[in-house]
């Protein structure tokens, strides 16, 4: 599992560091900005040469920026307004709300606590029926006055789905607008995750304004890292191993052999490198949601408004169910998404999660092209004109969050001087990745007798 503990320490020269996280993603930066704040000694190791895990943008050399999959920043998010400059990340903003599309016609669906002059409009629209209306406002109303905390503290116990079926709301409004939103925030087309997480999630978008940064989701881990000292941050030093000396781990290995000793370790990487690290089988995992995000160029706008376009789900089942869980014209909200005179469109496919029992994702990119092309084609015919780009394929995108998802975290502290953060042992969303970084840097300052 560990290194022997007789094992000699390489680099002697630097004195070690009495905190080194492991992982520069967003729980890991959050770590760090917690105990840069109470001055203690720390060192980041990440074995990629930039910041940011799964939150990453890539600018192509003609000027698109490719997120890592589709992913947006909610203004509602607490611990993200605490550690971010908003301003400085010059947000750009969906409209709240999302554009329905069916072959008999589309319907625009805006927030009404954001858009009050839609409010009237939205008791008309057509979409769905007034008693689903009725319902859903009464619900998501119901939700707003309770603590995160609250909402996120235990599981519910049932499925978004069974929630949904036991409000009388897995009907027209379910196949038309909260699988197809709330099936692409899951990363869970079956609207299997625990209902917590779905009233959690309702809360934040109902409240907030979900924005892109004009440099891409990429700025966002960028903007915390350059608010920490750039000498503490170690990029292309991958963690080969852990060495330990009785029940504490005294030392990292490095993928170069040498050997960084420390007092206290926070692993901030994902679930499977954590679980390699202590030796674990993989196998102790739950599943976790695969990814395709499909990205495309045109010059002409396909449609108005800066909104997610949610094609109907055709019925319940995954097999017959469309490709596309979602997309947008991504230009429409950040225009610096694509160079000047073109467009940047994105399209979400949802693949069965690995280590589920579901059938197996399309691998075949071309098979997966024609069924994307033909499922938008048949909504904008214009679409037909637009070229592919690029695909991002995550395999390990979100942790399941199915009932009873909560008993299959890794435990956060297996040794009396190690904690694991981030979404592998607290709820998949870029505020509680950040919040678990901070959470942890307080139970290592309490660790070290200093005050938060």
């Amino acid at each position: 599992m560990f290194s022997n503990q007789g094992e000699s320490i390489t680099n002697p020269s630097k004195s070690p560091a009495k905190v080194v996280i492991v992982g520069a993603g967003l729980a890991g930066l959050a770590c760090a900005r917690g105990l840069q704040e109470a001055g203690v000694d720390w060192l980041i190791l990440e074995s990629e040469s930039d910041p940011g895990g799964r939150v990453r943008t890539q600018l192509t050399p003609e000027g698109y920026r490719i997120d890592n999959g589709f992913q947006v920043l909610l203004d509602s998010y607490p611990t993200a307004r605490r550690l971010l400059d908003l301003e400085e990340l010059k947000p750009r903003y969906f409209e709240s709300g999302a554009l329905l599309a069916a072959g008999d016609g589309w319907e625009r669906l805006l927030n009404p606590l954001h858009h009050p002059s839609w409010f009237l409009a939205a008791v008309a629209t057509k979409a769905f029926s007034l008693r689903e209306k009725i319902t859903l406002g009464l619900y998501a109303g119901s939700q707003l006055p309770r603590s995160d905390a609250s909402l996120l503290g235990r599981e519910a116990g049932l499925s978004t789905m069974g929630e949904l079926q036991h409000l009388g709301l897995d009907h027209s409004i379910t196949e038309k607008f909260l699988r197809p939103f709330f099936g692409g925030v899951f990363l869970d087309g079956n609207l299997g995750s625990d209902a917590s997480i779905f009233r959690y999630d309702l809360k934040k978008f109902a409240l907030g304004r979900a924005l892109l940064p004009a440099e891409g989701m990429g700025a966002i881990p960028k903007q915390l890292a350059s608010r920490l000292p750039s000498e503490r941050l170690r990029y292309g030093a991958k963690v080969e191993s852990l060495q330990r000396n009785g029940e504490r781990v005294s030392a990292v290995r490095l993928e170069n052999g040498e050997k960084i000793p420390c007092d206290l370790l926070v692993l901030a990487t994902d679930e499977r490198t954590s679980h390699r690290l202590l030796g674990l089988s993989d196998s102790t995992g739950r599943p976790w949601m695969e990814v395709s995000t499909l990205y495309f160029t045109g010059d002409n706008p396909l449609y108005e408004g800066r909104l997610l376009v949610l094609p109907k789900s055709d019925c319940g089942s995954l097999e017959k169910r469309r490709l596309v869980t979602h997309f947008t014209d991504l230009t429409n909200t950040a225009p610096e998404y694509a160079p000047k005179g073109k467009r940047l469109l994105t399209a979400t496919i949802l693949h069965p999660a690995l280590g589920s029992d579901g059938d197996d994702a399309i691998e075949d990119l071309e098979t997966l092209l024609t069924g994307v092309r033909a499922e938008i084609n048949a909504l904008l015919p214009s679409f037909a004109a637009w070229e592919f780009l690029q695909e991002v394929r995550i395999r390990q995108a979100l942790p399941s969050q199915a009932p009873g998802f909560m008993k299959f975290r890794p435990e956060r502290r297996p040794l009396p001087n190690l904690w694991l953060t981030g979404d592998q042992v607290a709820h998949a969303s870029i505020d509680s990745a950040l919040a678990s970084g901070l959470d942890t840097s307080e139970e290592v300052l309490n660790c070290l007798h200093l005050p938060f």
